[in-house]
C-alpha cells in the first residue's frame, strides 16, 4: 500500500519493515532540527520514552547543529526517570546535546511537578518553545509511539488523563496505585508544529484501522485523537493491514469542487463510504439535503423530479406509517411485516428508477421508535442479505428514535445497532431529546420544554459511545424542534445550542465541528433558522407536513378548476352528453398534485442551500 493522506489532512507513510520505521524517525527529527534552526536558531523536541527513542541512536550526529536542540519528555514515572535516561542513553550523549537543555521532570508529588514543568515550558523564550494564543506552549517536533490499545505516553484509553483534552492544561498528573507521574496533555500534542507517530507489527493492525478513520477521534484510542497541524503516521505492512483490508473510501472531499467529484458518486441510490462523503460534502460546503417522507411511487416521483430539476442529491425516506400505506393498508401488520415489506418495496423502487433521473439518491428509513424495532430488525435483515449478495446495503440509513426512553438506554440500544449496521456499511440516525408535535401517530405535544432543548454533555455521550464503533452516524439533538406548522412564536427554535455543541466537542477532540446534525420538524421553520443551523453543522432536514400540504394543494385546484366536470361521468358545461374521463382519470389529477409537490420540494432545496447557484 502506497503512502496517503487522509481526508483530515493526516499523512500516513509505509514502511517496508520496523528498520525502517525506525530510520524514518531519524529523517524527520533530522529535516524538522535543520529547518527549525534555519527559522528560529533552535529545535524543541517532545520525546516518549522505548524504542522510538533508541531509534534515534542512528540519527547523524551532523543532521544540524545539536547544540541547539531542547529536549523536553511526554511521560515521566516521578523517581524512577526511565525516559530521562533512556534519552541520555540513545540521544543526548551520543549526539552531544548540551545537558542544559534536556529538561528533565522534578521530584514532589505530582501536581507539583505537574505545574512545575508548566511553568518551565511557558518560560522558555519563543525560539526555542513558542506559544499558542491561549499560552499553550508550542513544540517544533513531538514523537510518540502507539500501544495495540491506541495509548500514547500516558494517555490511556477511556482513562480519566485522555478525558481532560480541552481544559488547555499542558501537563498532567498522574497517581494510579502508588506510582506517580506526569504526561503531556493531548492538547499539548496537538499544539505542536508536527507530531510523527509509530505503529509497527500486525498487533497493532485494528488500533490502527480504527485511528485512521477521518475525523473520527474518541477516547477509546487516543492515538486517533492526534491531529495537529502536521501529523504523519509511520506504519508498516502489518500495521496498516486492518485499514487496507476494509477498503475505506477517505474522500479528500476539500478538494472536491462538486458534489460529482465525490469517489464513487453516481446516479441512482447511493450508500456506504459514498454516502457518507456525501453528507461529509455538505457540512464541508455549508447545505444540506432535504429529506422527504415518502409513501407512495407518486410521491417518490415527485421527489425525484425535483432533484433532477435541480441537478442535486436527494433523500427519500419512509416511515413506519408511510412504508406500510406503499405496500397496502389492507394487509395484516400485526407483526410489522407490511411495514416491512412496504420499506422494502420502496427501497427497491427507488433503487429501479432513480437512476434515469440522473441524480444521487439516498434511502432512509424515518422515526422508529422503541416498539417498532420489528420493522427496522425485519429492514436490517434486508440489507444484510442485499449486502451478502451485492457488498452493499438496500438502504443508505436508517433512524433508530428512542428518545422517549432513558438517555443511557436510547444510546445502549443504538450501540447494539451500529456495531450491527458497521460492518454492512450503513450509516445511523440517532435522536436524543424529543421532537414536540404529532408525527406519523406518535404524539409528543404535551412534552415538557427542557425535553426540548438537548445538553451538550448528552451529545458528547452519544458521539464517545459511537464513534468507537463507526464514524456512520448522524445525530437529531433537540434545539427546540416540533413536528408540524404552529403559528409564530409557539415553537421557540435555538440553533445556536448546536454551534455550542460543536465547540463543547472540539474542545475535547481537537475537530472542527465534529458532529453531523439532523433537523427535524422543520416544516414550518423560519428561513433564517434553517440557515443558522446549516452553519452549524445540520446536514439533512426532514420535510414531510410542508409536500403533505402542497400535494393535497394540488388535488384542491385542479378540482377547484374543473369541478363542474368532476360531478359524474357524463355531462358538463359542454354539454349534458360530454364525457369527463380527461378529467377524472386519476393520472390526470395525481399529475397536478405531483406538480405541485415538486415545487413545494424544490424549495426546501433551495432553503437548505441544496442548490448549484
Amino acid at each position: 500500500m502506497s503512502d496517503f493522506t487522509l481526508s483530515d489532512g493526516r499523512k500516513v507513510k509505509v514502511c517496508n519493515s520496523s528498520k525502517d520505521i525506525a530510520s524514518e524517525v531519524c529523517a524527520q527529527v533530522a529535516a524538522a532540527g535543520k529547518a527549525a534552526i534555519a527559522a528560529k536558531g533552535a529545535f524543541s523536541l517532545g520525546i516518549p520514552g522505548g524504542s522510538i527513542v533508541e531509534a534515534l541512536a542512528s540519527l547523524p550526529k551532523d543532521s544540524f547543529d545539536m547544540s541547539k536542540m531542547h529536549v523536553f519528555f511526554c511521560n515521566e514515572r516521578i523517581g524512577e526517570y526511565k525516559c530521562y535516561k533512556n534519552a541520555t542513553k540513545n540521544l543526548v550523549e551520543p549526539l552531544g546535546v548540551p545537558a542544559a537543555q534536556v529538561y528533565k521532570v522534578g521530584e514532589g508529588t505530582p501536581e507539583a511537578v505537574a505545574d512545575a514543568y508548566t511553568a518551565m515550558l511557558r518560560g522558555q523564550p519563543d525560539s526555542v518553545c513558542g506559544k499558542t494564543a491561549s499560552g499553550m506552549p508550542v513544540l517544533d517536533l513531538i514523537l510518540l509511539g502507539t500501544g495495540a490499545d491506541g495509548h500514547v505516553g500516558s494517555l490511556h484509553p477511556d482513562k480519566a488523563e485522555i478525558k481532560q483534552t480541552g481544559l488547555g492544561k499542558p501537563i498532567l498528573s498522574i497517581n494510579e496505585g502508588g506510582k506517580t507521574s506526569v504526561c503531556v496533555s493531548m492538547d499539548f500534542i496537538r499544539a505542536a508544529k508536527k507530531v510523527v507517530l509509530s505503529a509497527a507489527k500486525g498487533e497493532r493492525s485494528e488500533m490502527v484501522a480504527r485511528a485512521l478513520r477521518s475525523n473520527n477521534g474518541a477516547y477509546d484510542v487516543p492515538a486517533s485523537m492526534v491531529n495537529a497541524a502536521d501529523t504523519l503516521w509511520l506504519c508498516d505492512p502489518d500495521s496498516i493491514k486492518g485499514y487496507k483490508d476494509r477498503n475505506i473510501v477517505d474522500a479528500n472531499i476539500t478538494g472536491c469542487a462538486s458534489f460529482w467529484d465525490i469517489p464513487g458518486m453516481k446516479a441512482g441510490v447511493v450508500t456506504g463510504d459514498t454516502a457518507w462523503a456525501l453528507l461529509r460534502f455538505a457540512k464541508e460546503k455549508r447545505f444540506a439535503i432535504p429529506a422527504f417522507n415518502c409513501t407512495s411511487t407518486s410521491s417518490v416521483n415527485c421527489v425525484l423530479e425535483a432533484a433532477r430539476n435541480l441537478n442535486r442529491p436527494i433523500m427519500i425516506q419512509f416511515s413506519e406509517g408511510g412504508a406500510c400505506f406503499f405496500a397496502g393498508k389492507s394487509l395484516e401488520n400485526k407483526q410489522k411485516q407490511g411495514s416491512i415489506l412496504g420499506a422494502v418495496a420502496g427501497a427497491f423502487y427507488v433503487r429501479a428508477v432513480a437512476p434515469a433521473y440522473g441524480i444521487p439518491v439516498l434511502v432512509h428509513s424515518d422515526h422508529c421508535a422503541k416498539k417498532l424495532l420489528p420493522w427496522f430488525d425485519g429492514m436490517l435483515e434486508f440489507d444484510k442479505s442485499y449486502f451478502k449478495a451485492n457488498g452493499e446495503p438496500l438502504f443508505s440509513s436508517h433512524m433508530l428514535d428512542l428518545s422517549e426512553e432513558p438517555h443511557e438506554e436510547n444510546i445502549g440500544i443504538c450501540k447494539k445497532y451500529l456495531e450491527q449496521m458497521a460492518p454492512i456499511n450503513l450509516i445511523l440516525e440517532m435522536e436524543i431529546g424529543i421532537t414536540g408535535g404529532v408525527e406519523d401517530g406518535v404524539d409528543n405535544s404535551g412534552v415538557s420544554n427542557d425535553k426540548l432543548y438537548s445538553t451538550p454533555e448528552e451529545v458528547w455521550q452519544v458521539w464517545s459511545t459511537l464513534s468507537p464503533i463507526s464514524e456512520k452516524f448522524t445525530i437529531a439533538a433537540a434545539f427546540g424542534n416540533v413536528h408540524g406548522v404552529y403559528k409564530p412564536g409557539n415553537v421557540v427554535l435555538r440553533p445556536e445550542l448546536l454551534d455550542q455543541f460543536q465547540q463543547h466537542a472540539k474542545n475535547l477532540t481537537g475537530i472542527d465541528k465534529p458532529y453531523h446534525f439532523v433537523f427535524h420538524g422543520g416544516s414550518g421553520s423560519a428561513k433564517s433558522e434553517i440557515d443558522q443551523a446549516v452553519d452549524c453543522g445540520v446536514i439533512k432536514m426532514n420535510v414531510d407536513t410542508d409536500t403533505q400540504w402542497a400535494y393535497w394543494e394540488g388535488i384542491r385546484d385542479f378540482y377547484e378548476d374543473n369541478e363542474l366536470y368532476l360531478q359524474g361521468q357524463i355531462g358538463n358545461p359542454k354539454g349534458l352528453d360530454k364525457p369527463n374521463k380527461s378529467k377524472y382519470d386519476p393520472r390526470i389529477w395525481i399529475r397536478s398534485a405531483e406538480k405541485t409537490m415538486c415545487k413545494r420540494c424544490e424549495e426546501s432545496c433551495r432553503d437548505l442551500r441544496n442548490t448549484n447557484a
